[in-house]
């Protein structure tokens, strides 16, 4: 079903795990896609097998004004932007450790890309947006902005940040018909954690298995469409009933 036909669909992150999938089924869902990504030659690997024409930009999200470069661009080349899925973050799992040995840069990195970086990119969807027709904004925040995580301070904290700023996002830009809602992925196979499940797998997951990038992109292209008109500032979790279990 083309839930997102004539739709023009920003992806950040778009160049692997859960970005790159969600630019895939929003395409396939009928939407231009735009790829957003630091590394803009891996995003050109993901859009050349869309449909649609997609559009690719490099782009750094902590930079406030390369994001602002990058969605003026895309304002010009696509002729508005209807909706933006904001999926870059970044994780440290092994510096990300104890509250009394955790080093202040790693702190300091991942609120500037987590929480900052989607500071940046909400403001200037917000920008762009506002005074039109209006859109959906869709932020990713985590089940560990809720449940918390032993040792995984600066992640828990950067994603706790995400939440409230899109519930508050939601209340402010309602007037201008823009949706802003947030998706909490729970333990997902990208890249990013890989590595750590290596060597710890969560074992309570009621449903018996982790999550893949294709069930958080199809609830980002659900949020994005018309289907969730009546949606905004909501927090929702996809994580297999971890955080009930």
């Amino acid at each position: 079903m083309e839930l997102l036909k004539g739709l023009n669909v920003v992806v950040t992150g778009a160049a692997s795990g859960i970005g790159a999938e969600t630019a895939i089924v929003a395409a396939e869902a009928g939407a231009r896609v735009a790829l957003l990504d630091l590394k803009p030659e891996a995003a050109e690997a993901i859009a050349a097998g869309l449909p649609g024409d997609p559009v690719v930009h490099g782009c750094d999200i902590a930079d406030a004004a390369g994001t602002r470069a990058a969605f003026d661009a895309l304002q010009e080349t696509l002729g508005g932007i209807d909706a933006v899925v904001h999926a870059a973050g970044i994780w440290f799992p092994r510096e990300d450790g104890r509250i009394a040995e955790l080093d202040g840069a790693v702190w300091a990195r991942t609120v500037e890309v987590n929480l900052t970086g989607t500071f940046h990119v909400c403001r200037e969807a917000a920008r762009l947006m506002q005074g039109g027709k209006g859109g959906s904004v869709v932020t990713l925040g985590s089940v560990v902005a809720t449940t918390g995580w032993d040792k995984l301070n600066a992640y828990s904290a950067s994603k706790g940040g995400v939440v409230s700023l899109s519930r508050s996002l939601a209340v402010e830009l309602a007037p201008d018909k823009i949706r802003v809602n947030c998706i909490c992925p729970g333990v997902i196979e990208t890249p990013m954690t890989e590595k750590v499940l290596t060597y710890s797998k969560p074992t309570n997951l009621p449903l018996g298995r982790l999550g893949h990038p294709r069930d958080i992109a199809q609830a980002a292209v659900f949020l994005c469409s018309s289907w969730s008109s009546f949606m905004t500032g909501t927090v929702m979790t996809i994580d297999g009933g971890f955080s009930a279990a």
